[in-house]
């Protein structure tokens, strides 16, 4: 909750590329609610946190907002989660840890903020129960966010399942029903792929939220840290990040071969 008294809404800009000007927070995050509930699907555990670390806090501020014009103290958290990767071939067999995957490959983490967990709470994504892990397939982890009911959700461009094909029968990928695929097309009200070349919005945050995303990916675990610097990650500027915004509908069609035909 330390953004709440670190971070203002004049923080944060938004623009259209190529439209010129800034635009409104309800050009990013049309139809905001305090109760929305936003995923990150974070394929490897650092992914989420390079490329929508401004989006969460802008929409941690402005639900911020929300708290503060009510005029009374409170104590409370957005509804923002992880999802993260889960890489099987690093399973530990320990009921506390499990096999993350990672730039540094796969990571035996506790499931807490001494492992998984600690630059996502930098973010404002906390409580633990608001970490979760998915096999690190498509199918697996939009199942996860179906089962979690997100709204709002922000999935890597690049991140997209294969055709299915006959006697496909894994059970981490096993195709979602029918039905799932009818709720999400209801429930969703907006999907946002990062790491995108083709964005159609982008934040510019100031110098608190960049200060906050650094502390974030200093809780990084070590290999993962020591993987970004060779790799000279993030590579968008600081306080820079990029998205393309789609509707509920348009992502469902991307990831038809997940459901059942």
């Amino acid at each position: 909750m330390h953004t709440s008294q670190q971070l203002r809404s004049s923080h944060f800009e938004y623009r259209r590329p190529g439209a010129g000007g800034r635009v409104a927070f309800s050009a990013f995050c049309a139809d905001y609610h305090d109760q929305d509930r936003v995923g990150v699907v974070s394929p490897r555990l650092e992914d989420g946190v390079l490329h929508t670390a401004y989006a969460l806090l802008a929409i941690t501020t402005s639900f911020y907002d929300v708290q503060r014009a009510s005029g009374s103290d409170f104590f409370i958290y957005p509804q923002h989660l992880a999802i993260i990767g889960q890489d099987s071939s690093g399973n530990s067999g320990k009921r506390t840890e499990t096999g993350i995957a990672t730039g540094a490959g796969s990571l035996d983490l506790s499931l807490d903020e001494a492992g998984i967990g600690g630059a996502w709470a930098w973010l404002d994504v906390w409580p633990a129960s608001n970490w979760h892990t998915a096999p690190q397939t498509p199918t697996a982890m939009l199942k996860k966010v179906f089962d979690l009911h997100i709204n709002r959700l922000f999935w890597p461009q690049d991140f997209l399942p294969e055709r299915r094909k006959e006697g496909d029968t894994e059970n981490e990928d096993s195709p979602l029903p029918d039905y799932a695929r009818r709720i999400l097309s209801t429930r969703l009200k907006s999907v946002y792929y990062y790491n995108t070349s083709a964005p159609t919005v982008e934040i510019s945050a100031a110098q608190p939220a960049v200060d906050i995303v650094q502390y974030s990916l200093e809780r990084l675990p070590e290999a993962v840290r020591q993987t970004l610097e060779k790799e000279a990650q993030p590579a968008h500027p600081l306080g820079y990040e990029s998205y393309r915004q789609v509707s509920g509908e348009d992502f469902l069609g991307d990831m038809e071969t997940c459901f059942i035909a």
